[in-house]
């Protein structure tokens, strides 16, 4: 009877060590909705699933709560693979530097944003500087109903960039000239298509990487230059300044976030990281080595959104075709110690 209790319990032990072997890391990325972000993240699956056996799934939600989901580390959301850094402050001091519950890739690629033109509307109507749009004679020009207001898409509702385009309007006084629109992306592009076409003046936020940038001509429109941001968050920081130009607080710091913040200057380049819970960190290392090994480059990037919105190719497909052709980048540095 002892010696059948102990081949039973080897066979237990055996069947449950060929489950676990054979069992795959879970990793759920949380999804943004833009297309670099959509690019690294079909990147970042391919190289998970290929090469570290993982079982990738996806979820939407906004950006806050997937950052809140990340640091509470319940398998939720494990990655979000385009974190702009430095416009979330108060994550970055309570998750990153804080409680250490999110940790970041080692090396960011730098993004770049701001209000832009057409270039011929700076050509023509010599609009150069986002003050220039607190000018009624120069917001009608972007007034396409009528209604004696200029338009500026300020990106979609639940981007942390769109309250930064907000608070802009209200420091630079053309809250008063322009109405902030929140159409999804692919209406704002829609929309930029026919005023490019047409020579209709059109102003906007967006960013760097993005394929728009070689598809037209356009133009930055001038602030004064950074100097430092102010806020209590970005205290222990590098580019902390008291009494510095950018001051903007989220809506989840304060409940008069758009009246206490300030905007009265540029950006520097921002830092853009992969971000990861400390969770998956401490469940699958192998994976959370990897993730901090990941270098991407602006370039790059641009590359595939290119290819996603201009040549109209799947997501998928770009992924593939890169990681094909960048086995070496892949395998030898990301990857390095990991395989």
């Amino acid at each position: 009877m002892l010696k059948k209790l102990t081949l039973g319990l080897a066979a237990a032990a055996l069947l449950a060590s060929t489950v676990m072997a054979d069992a795959k890391d879970k990793v759920v990325i949380g999804k943004l909705d833009w297309p670099g972000a959509t690019a690294i993240e079909e990147v970042l699956n391919q190289v998970m699933t290929k090469y570290l056996d993982a079982d990738v799934q996806t979820i939407s939600a906004a950006q806050e709560a997937l950052y809140e989901a990340l640091a509470k580390g319940d398998g939720s959301a494990d990655i979000v693979a385009d974190m702009w850094t430095d416009h979330l402050p108060s994550q970055m001091a309570k998750y990153v530097k804080g409680d250490g519950s999110i940790i970041l890739n080692d090396t960011p690629y730098l993004g770049t944003e701001g209000i832009f033109v057409p270039t011929f509307v700076v050509e023509k109507y010599g609009i150069k500087n986002l003050e220039d749009l607190a000018k009624p004679e120069n917001a009608k020009l972007f007034d396409s109903d009528g209604n004696g207001k200029g338009e500026i898409w300020a990106g979609e509702v639940g981007w942390e960039s769109t309250n930064h385009t907000q608070v802009r309007a209200k420091s630079y006084g053309f809250d008063k000239t322009m109405e902030s629109t929140t159409v999804a992306t692919a209406a704002f592009l829609a929309q930029l298509k026919d005023a490019m076409e047409n020579e209709k003046p059109i102003a906007f936020y967006y960013w760097t990487p993005e394929w728009i940038h070689a598809a037209y001509k356009l133009t930055k429109l001038g602030e004064p230059e950074f100097d430092g941001y102010g806020t209590e968050s970005a205290k222990g920081t590098e580019r902390y300044k008291e009494g510095g130009c950018y001051n903007f607080y989220q809506p989840s710091e304060r409940n008069d976030w758009l009246e206490a913040s300030s905007i009265k200057c540029g950006q520097p380049p921002t830092r853009v990281n992969i971000a990861f819970s400390k969770a998956l960190n401490d469940r699958a290392p192998k994976i959370g080595q990897f993730l901090k090994q990941v270098v991407l480059d602006a370039n790059e990037v641009n590359a595939w959104i290119y290819a996603m919105e201009v040549d109209k190719k799947d997501v998928k497909e770009v992924a593939k075709a890169w990681i094909e052709a960048n086995k070496a980048k892949v395998e030898g540095e990301w990857l390095k110690g990991v395989m």
